[in-house]
């Protein structure tokens, strides 16, 4: 897999998705439907956040807002697949929907929870581990890896305002970490990243 995590507070968030709308081909669709719904794309920074509190983790484990990210340059078939569930554990709902595909990117964004900053994560499947879990086809491997390259050099040299030991920490995630914010994988962690 080819992973980036980074921090990032709301406006840095803003940010990451804004590049994605304005300077790539990606679609962004949440990683699961709601019970008995059907899966969301959105197609604009602001559908993305009246759906989400961007910048924000509820619970601190670095995943409050799922996305996969969908480009047509590496996939050429957009897969939305309906699963059910079991109505007695779910309230008495019996599908979900979920976009499928060796291609996908997955987006998690973290955020604030308390005076602790969660970590982000864009990443993807590399062909060989697509290939392990049999997920291969039908993906433009080598579009894929420019796609990534781009967001990451984004991420990494262009939106990044410091770092931490493989993360960077863009600007409004340093300025509430010179406030006195933590940065760590998830709010419960016992440890915290300082600045290099």
């Amino acid at each position: 897999m080819a992973n980036l995590d980074f921090f990032a507070a709301e406006s840095d968030q803003r940010a990451v998705v804004d590049f994605l709308f304005t300077s790539t081909n990606v679609r962004l669709f949440e990683s699961y439907s709601e019970f008995s719904q059907e899966l969301r794309e959105f197609r604009s920074l602001d559908e993305l956040a009246a759906a989400f509190p961007l910048g924000v983790d509820k619970h601190g484990n670095g995943t409050a807002i799922l996305l996969q990210l969908w480009s047509p340059s590496v996939m050429t078939k957009l897969e939305i697949e309906r699963f059910a569930l079991k109505p007695e554990k779910c309230n008495g709902h019996t599908f979900r929907h979920r976009i499928v595909g060796g291609g996908l990117i997955q987006l998690y964004l973290g955020g604030v929870h308390g005076r602790v900053i969660t970590k982000s994560h864009f990443g993807h499947f590399a062909e060989a581990g697509a290939r392990k879990w049999g997920v291969e086809k039908g993906v433009n491997w080598s579009e894929l890896k420019t796609l990534s390259n781009k967001v990451q050099y984004h991420i990494r040299k262009r939106l990044a305002a410091a770092k931490v030991p493989g993360r960077p920490v863009l600007p409004e995630a340093l300025e509430l970490v010179r406030a006195g914010y933590s940065l760590k994988e998830a709010a419960q962690t016992s440890w915290q990243y300082t600045l290099e």
